[in-house]
């Protein structure tokens, strides 16, 4: 009886409480470059016993206990490989049209997604804690406000001109460059002028177009009077970005606001077996080039195609191709493929440069996995990832407008050789992984 009563009294002193709780999650801009850096969260917060419910054009590919997926697929296709060359230069042709762009197709989400039978649905249930994004709208922020429930939001950029209003965080652009500028803290008089007006123009543009129109837009489909959508962010709880001041800069931020940079980065996976072969066979080195999931390689005109072609031929190393389509002409060392498993091809110790747009989870895992990269920035905040390296003394940086087959193969051929390049990179990944706990926890 005496050892009965011992133990009982170990396991009720040993036991520790557990609160599952009810999660939303609405994540229904359909870019996949978007989506995977949230998901680790999500499968982390399931894995710890919480219910979630999300909203995104991206189920899980095996159904989960406890994790129920409305999938927004039909109505809001995957945008992968979505955008040529040409539309991105006709719809993004300076700073000031890009942040346009960006609120028109999230605000062409609005109605289609608040409108969902299975979303109006959820509002007659209970949710403990709503997760959304902040990007071109928030409009979807009215669901949580209409629950009763808190909220917290996710950017998967660095911040956003129209995060800190909400949230109290410093932005001034005298020492601090805006998502859709290139500059770096130390910036000239004419530099900070310009940072000074694309800021306040991203700033209005945002107010009149995104959030004017999503209180219209919520008020015609709730048919109610609702507060304004910037009280409604104001009630946002937490907000998580994508993003490390060993990458950036050194900015100050408000206790509600947190960076969690390379949470998308988790344990290394298995190659398949053909790349694990070409990976682990290559003498002389791989080099990947990949300009991730929104543009269509194949948009870009045949003869930049070919130029690339002919300097990856004159190279020892053996080429990674993202490609959407098949190349006949491809040379014997160059290997096309539509998709990648690409932070597990980055992590492999043989690969030695990424030629790469620079968009954040790219830029990321390069630095993550201490890779120097030749950047061809196209768009948004490509410029400003691909500087925040070179700076660092990362890689070098071609203009995708003036590319040339000598520049490219003479700027391939510096970075593999300087060991500096290398070195630089190692020093940056030591610097951006050094935490007391990883994004995650």
């Amino acid at each position: 009886n005496m050892l009965i009563s011992t133990l009982l009294l170990v396991a009720l002193l040993t036991t520790t409480s557990c609160d599952a709780a009810r999660i939303l999650a609405l994540l229904p801009y359909n870019a996949r470059s978007h989506f995977i850096v949230m998901e680790p969260l999500l499968l982390e917060l399931h894995k710890r016993g919480h219910h979630l419910t999300v909203v995104s054009s991206f189920p899980q590919k095996k159904p989960l206990q406890n994790f129920t997926d409305i999938d927004l697929s039909s109505e809001l296709p995957s945008a992968v490989s979505s955008y040529s060359l040409s539309s991105i230069r006709e719809n993004m042709p300076n700073v000031f049209q890009t942040s346009i762009f960006i609120i028109e197709i999230h605000m062409a989400r609005c109605e289609t997604v608040l409108g969902d039978n299975r979303v109006q649905t959820l509002l007659n249930e209970k949710f403990d804690l709503v997760i959304g994004e902040i990007f071109g709208s928030d409009c979807f922020n009215y669901i949580a406000y209409k629950l009763k429930a808190p909220f917290i939001s996710w950017v998967t950029s660095t911040a956003l001109p129209w995060l800190a209003d909400r949230t109290g965080l410093p932005d001034n652009p005298s020492y601090i460059p805006n998502y859709f500028m290139d500059y770096s803290a130390e910036m000239t008089l004419f530099e900070r002028m310009y940072n000074t007006i694309t800021l306040i123009y991203a700033k209005y543009i945002y107010y009149f177009c995104s959030e004017l129109d999503s209180h219209t837009v919520a008020e015609r489909i709730f048919r109610e009077t609702l507060p304004t959508m910037e009280e409604v962010n104001h009630l946002t709880s937490l907000v998580l970005v994508n993003s490390h001041y060993t990458l950036s800069q050194s900015r100050p931020f408000t206790p509600n606001v947190v960076e969690v940079g390379g949470i998308h980065i988790s344990k290394v996976q298995p190659l398949p077996k053909d790349l694990q072969e070409l990976l682990d066979s290559a003498e002389d080195g791989v080099i990947l080039f990949s300009f991730g999931s929104l543009v269509r390689v194949s948009s870009l005109p045949a003869q930049m195609i070919q130029m690339f072609l002919d300097v990856f031929a004159s190279l020892p190393q053996k080429v990674i191709f993202k490609y959407e389509e098949d190349l006949q002409d491809a040379p014997p060392n160059v290997i096309v493929r539509a998709w990648l498993p690409q932070t597990d091809i980055i992590a492999h110790p043989n690969v030695r440069l990424i030629i790469t747009h620079c968009g954040l989870a790219s830029t990321i895992e390069a630095v993550h996995f201490a890779k120097p990269i030749v950047a061809i920035p196209f768009f948004s905040d490509q410029f400003q990832n691909a500087k925040n390296v070179v700076r660092r003394g990362g890689g070098v940086i071609l203009d995708i407008d003036n590319l040339s087959q000598k520049d490219v193969s003479e700027t391939i051929k510096t970075v593999l050789s300087d060991p500096s390049y290398s070195e630089n990179m190692k020093r940056l990944s030591y610097r951006f992984r050094d935490r007391p706990m990883t994004p995650l926890q």
